[in-house]
């Protein structure tokens, strides 16, 4: 009788250890037959079970599900678990942990390789919808799987910046544009995103340091010439924020922006000549830039204005002086009108450039223009 007792426990204890081997078989036939939700059921109970939980096998077959769940095209499977790409890499890491003489490491490897591009691509869809702080982690753990690799992935660490300069996380996007130096990363926006993410970070020193580091390594890169003209605008510097602009100028031509921007900061300066000369470039270049026509306006409308108040200050018996300084602020209106009509032509909705017009019109006694206007 002990014997037959014995016997029958020994067959109830292999039925058991059987059973969760037949869980774990049954996930990878699935898994291979692509029935994901069948393959899921069954290798979720067999990384619960005593008897395959710390097993290489058993996580190795659960990244491959999860990691199929994730890049699924069918939604009724990608939606078994919306953070499968994560449970893959965790399923993984689990995996490497307890293969502990390496048999399984080539396999590992390589699934965690594919999973790269999941991480890729869902970052990549977060970082255009604006979420950017999800995408740093998707970036991350692509990068992390390089780094468990013995890799430097540059691309991953370089969009973990950008997100992070993106989402206003500073010290993250600090972090891994200098490791993109570090590692010699050759893309001149690892300077732009690095001296912004600097700036935020309250450093200005260390934001003009590594802007003048990206310029000596990128000399002929626009990008970095505008950068340096936004710090120098931010920072007020305006005799370099022109030598960057015509910098830039030389570098892209036909750029109307830089000509615009350029024109803006000697207006700024009460400089109109030059003012002038560069809106009117702006123009040139395109035909259709309503503020550099509107601004080449309101620098005679305002000239207008300035001799308008110094004849309204004479005493009543300059009235010489006071027709003289009337007579240049009604030549000035005369300059500004053409430069606000293509500017209403532009954009013929636009109230400030209607006002000046009528103001001007009537001042000068331009009475059709004016009913002109006003049936407009």
């Amino acid at each position: 009788m002990k014997k037959i007792a014995l016997l029958l426990g020994l067959s109830m204890m292999l039925s058991i250890g059987f059973a969760q081997n037949f869980e774990r078989t049954s996930a990878f036939n699935y898994n291979r037959d692509g029935k994901l939700d069948k393959a899921k059921e069954s290798i979720d109970k067999a990384v619960k079970h005593d008897k395959t939980m710390n097993d290489a096998k058993t996580w190795l077959y659960r990244g491959m599900i999860y990691y199929n769940i994730a890049q699924s095209p069918l939604p009724a499977y990608h939606q078994l678990d919306t953070n499968a790409a994560v449970e893959a890499y965790k399923s993984f890491q689990k995996a490497k942990q307890f293969d502990e003489k390496g048999k399984l490491t080539k396999d590992i490897e390589a699934n965690m390789n594919n999973l790269v591009n999941v991480f890729y691509t869902e970052g990549g869809t977060k970082f255009q919808n604006g979420n950017f702080g999800d995408a740093i982690q998707d970036f991350k753990y692509a990068f992390d799987i390089a780094k468990s690799n013995g890799k430097f992935d540059t691309i991953a660490a370089f969009n973990i910046g950008m997100a992070g300069v993106m989402s206003d996380k500073p010290e993250i996007a600090a972090e891994y544009l200098q490791k993109c130096i570090d590692a010699n990363f050759e893309d001149p926006r690892v300077y732009m995103f690095y001296n912004r993410s600097a700036k935020q970070l309250g450093d200005t020193v260390r934001a003009m340091e590594i802007l003048t580091a990206g310029r000596e390594k990128f000399p002929n890169e626009l990008s970095l010439l505008l950068e340096e003209a936004q710090t120098y605008l931010e920072k007020g510097e305006t005799e370099k924020l022109q030598n960057s602009l015509l910098a830039a100028i030389e570098k892209d031509p036909e750029n109307s922006n830089l000509y615009f921007l350029l024109g803006k900061t000697y207006d700024d300066q009460k400089d109109y000549e030059n003012a002038e000369k560069y809106y009117l470039k702006a123009s040139e270049v395109r035909p259709n830039f309503f503020e550099a026509f509107y601004n080449i306006g309101a620098i005679y409308v305002n000239k207008a204005a300035e001799f308008q108040a110094q004849a309204n200050d004479l005493p009543l018996d300059k009235v010489k002086e006071y027709d003289s300084l009337n007579a240049k602020a009604d030549a000035n209106l005369k300059k500004a009108i053409p430069f606000l009509e293509k500017s209403l032509e532009l954009n013929s909705e636009d109230v400030y450039t209607r006002n000046a017009l009528k103001e001007a019109y009537i001042r000068l006694k331009m009475n059709d223009k004016l009913e002109e206007l006003n049936n407009k």
